[in-house]
């Protein structure tokens, strides 16, 4: 079928639809017709490494699920199981931590040195607990 858009002109070829019919019918406007529905077409499932409550799977390309057997790892570490986009957002977010950590304790420094300028001992002491909580 030819068709135009916005004076563009193209083929267009609609799918094929496979329609069963049902056993409902109906009227509209004097005209009695039978409702369809689609045939089922199972549509491939994406396969996915997931993890609920601890325990990691895989789905199928038929959407099914599959155990997988958990892997010996550190702490630090991160899942091999983990989606790849996961995994370097979680690099990301452990370097933010990092340079956040990095941040707050050379602030506290800062501060640590005003207090002994201005001679606030209990100022002092109360930013040493502090740092010692990053330690």
């Amino acid at each position: 079928m030819k068709l135009s858009y916005r004076g563009v002109k193209y083929d267009y070829e609609p799918t094929p639809v496979d329609l069963v019919e049902s056993e409902v019918a109906g009227q509209y406007r004097g005209q009695a017709f039978k409702f369809g529905y689609l045939r089922h077409i199972p549509v491939p499932q994406p396969i996915l490494n997931l993890t609920y409550r601890g325990v990691a799977y895989r789905t199928t390309a038929l959407g099914s699920t599959e155990a997988i057997e958990p892997a010996v790892r550190s702490k630090a570490a991160v899942p091999a199981y983990i989606h790849p986009v996961v995994r370097s957002q979680h690099a990301v977010l452990s370097e933010v931590a990092r340079i956040h950590r990095q941040n707050i304790q050379r602030r506290l420094q800062h501060r640590m040195e005003v207090a002994k300028a201005k001679g606030d001992t209990g100022l002092l002491n109360q930013l040493e607990r502090e740092m010692q909580q990053f330690v």
